[in-house]
């Protein structure tokens, strides 16, 4: 490369646009990757199928680009492909949620097959355009000054990432939805392509972005897309409130005379279910033989705080990372203003390993450990934690998906684990079978006739009571599921979430999949695509591999040490993008004098 390459200062039009390209890359796979993450009801699996696909389709973009090079008007080309490039995200983002209960079956779970194919489709339009912008860019400036500029244009591009996650993650996150954050952006990229065709006296372009403008204008006034694209995921139901938090997506629907509260479009819980809510609580609640001080972890909008006060408790200590949850639950839930019920919005591993508060009951009022976020609740680390703010004879409660009836090997394997990890902190356990099967924990004696207890309390419920539980069965129930579990699993831990591991393969399970032929279909490609490489391509390919593997783990990472991924997925894909600006700005600075052997060492 030629030393001058720093010296060289580009046309401020083409750097702007360049940035701009950095800009709406950026932005659009973060939104696009909660987006899948929320639709799909996405475990850490869906991030990486979903920049896989982005990686590859952006790469295909790329190689498509080395026919720019027989391109005569360059300049005209570029403002054509980012003026088509504009209105792709937002296209992109409808089109998702429109086709979501169309094309698969309403509330049915979508297979790993499906988001593959799905997110390949629906990215291909914006990661070939994008790719090949970069490559026209290139192209376009290093035969502008006779050298090559592909560094230049690689560092401006990252800047422009790294400027749109920055905006992303600490301004749109905060204060718009997504169609408000995307329309943002297509204005900011109409300005952009705007200055280049007066620069490059192009008038067709600015003839179609007068008319894209107005458009978008009038349809921001008549039009709340952010609205109309949720109602089409919540068919038959009535849509209250949606937001776009950074802990994820809330969505609260009305269906009849039961409110249902989503997050990310996963049920979190609904109101006027009395079954739950009663078996979520007096399951525990009754061991105990006088619970003065709760620590509820999540849930208590649906109705579970009711059901605690049923007891002459002094406090309840509700934990929910998510404010905005608490905030619209208070619209639905007189019980929050309770003098009793303390409202905490934090994290609950970190709340329960810095509190100093210590309890007679907890209860764990969260789903099966699908994602690496809620496999911190089923850890050793976190029991060992709760128990140490544990008082005399106090009671824990878990509930994970039932399996009275039936236990699949998957579902087998994921219990036993569980089981495993509370016998390590734990002495006694009895698993409760109702609509969830109810792991309950304490170092003092446990009793399974919960209709006896109930009774004998004089508590006063509509089906946790001796008319709607049978003792003996609840007995044979916990024999059941006892006598199935082995013994002889691993124990989940913060860094081995076995537990996470076992039910990504209890999801594939319900599709039939086989993970060992895609294992073998990945490692036949690697090695044809490694066969067909040269030394310097294997390189540069161990490289990008190497990168996008450890953005992958370093999200899992983050989601297991500190619980919310989601909102700092732009954070994160930004310090990245970062890395990737300075590194390739510089090196020149750094390494003067580059050859092959400077190469094999890096």
């Amino acid at each position: 490369m030629n030393s001058n390459q720093n010296l060289i200062r580009i046309e401020w039009s083409l750097a702007l646009a360049i940035v701009a390209l950095g800009i709406t890359t950026i932005i659009t796979q973060i939104i696009l990757l909660r987006e899948f993450l929320s639709v799909f009801y996405g475990n850490e699996l869906v991030i990486g199928i979903i920049l896989a696909n982005w990686m590859i389709l952006s790469g295909v973009g790329s190689l498509l680009g080395r026919f720019s090079a027989k391109i005569k008007d360059k300049k005209s080309s570029i403002i054509i492909t980012l003026t088509i490039l504009t209105p792709i995200p937002i296209i992109t983002v409808f089109l998702l949620r429109f086709f979501r209960n169309i094309v698969f079956d309403v509330g049915s779970m979508v297979g790993i097959a499906q988001i593959l194919y799905t997110s390949f489709l629906l990215l291909l339009p914006f990661c070939l355009l994008s790719g090949f912008s970069f490559a026209l860019f290139s192209e376009t400036i290093s035969e502008k000054y006779r050298m090559n500029l592909i560094p230049k244009v690689y560092s401006l591009e990252s800047f422009g990432s790294l400027i749109g996650g920055s905006v992303f993650s600490f301004v749109m996150i905060y204060f718009f939805e997504t169609f408000q954050s995307l329309l943002l952006m297509m204005v900011f990229n109409i300005v952009v392509v705007y200055l280049l065709s007066i620069r490059y006296s192009k008038i067709t372009p600015r003839i179609f972005l007068f008319v894209l403008s107005l458009v978008l204008l009038v349809g921001e006034f008549q039009w709340n897309l952010d609205e109309i694209t949720r109602k089409f995921l919540f068919k038959d139901q009535q849509l209250l409130y949606y937001k776009d938090t950074p802990y994820g997506n809330l969505t609260i629907t009305q269906k009849g005379e039961q409110k249902n509260f989503y997050e990310n479009n996963a049920l979190l819980f609904s109101t006027n279910d009395p079954t739950m809510n009663e078996e979520a609580v007096h399951y525990a609640m009754i061991q105990h033989p006088n619970p003065k001080r709760v620590l509820l972890i999540s849930g208590g909008i649906s109705g579970t705080i009711d059901e605690i006060l049923k007891y002459n408790i002094d406090k309840i200590d509700y934990v929910e990372i998510n404010p905005w949850l608490i905030n619209v639950g208070k619209n639905y839930s007189t019980t929050l203003f309770n003098q009793k019920v303390n409202i905490i919005n934090q994290d609950a591993r970190l709340f329960v390993k810095n509190t100093s508060e210590s309890y007679d009951v907890v209860l764990v009022n969260l789903p099966d450990p699908t994602t690496a976020q809620l496999n911190r609740y089923y850890t050793v680390e976190f029991f060992k934690e709760l128990k140490s703010k544990l008082n005399k004879d106090a009671v824990v409660s878990f509930g994970l998906s039932s399996s009275a009836d039936y236990l699949s090997e998957e579902a087998r394997h994921v219990k036993s684990i569980i089981y495993n990890s509370l016998r390590t902190v734990f002495n006694n356990i009895i698993i409760v079978a109702g609509i969830k099967d109810y792991f309950l924990v304490s170092n003092a004696d446990l009793d399974i006739h919960i209709g006896r207890m109930i009774e004998q309390k004089g508590i006063n419920n509509l089906y946790v009571n001796k008319y709607y539980l049978d003792d003996t069965i609840l007995e044979q129930r916990n024999k059941f599921i006892l006598s199935n579990l082995s013994s002889s699993t691993k124990l989940n831990e913060d860094f081995s979430p076995v537990s996470y591991y076992s039910q990504l393969l209890l999801w594939l399970s319900y599709f039939g999949f086989n993970y060992w032929i895609a294992a073998s279909i990945f490692v036949i490609i690697l090695i044809i695509t490694l066969s067909r490489l040269s030394p310097i391509t294997i390189g540069m390919f161990t490289g990008g591999f190497a990168a996008s593997s450890i953005e992958v783990v370093l999200l899992i990472a983050f989601q297991i040490m500190y619980g919310y991924v989601y909102q700092m997925l732009g954070i994160i894909i930004m310090i990245f993008m970062s890395g990737l600006a300075i590194g390739s700005l510089y090196r020149e600075k750094i390494i003067r004098n580059a050859d092959i052997k400077m190469y094999v060492g890096i």
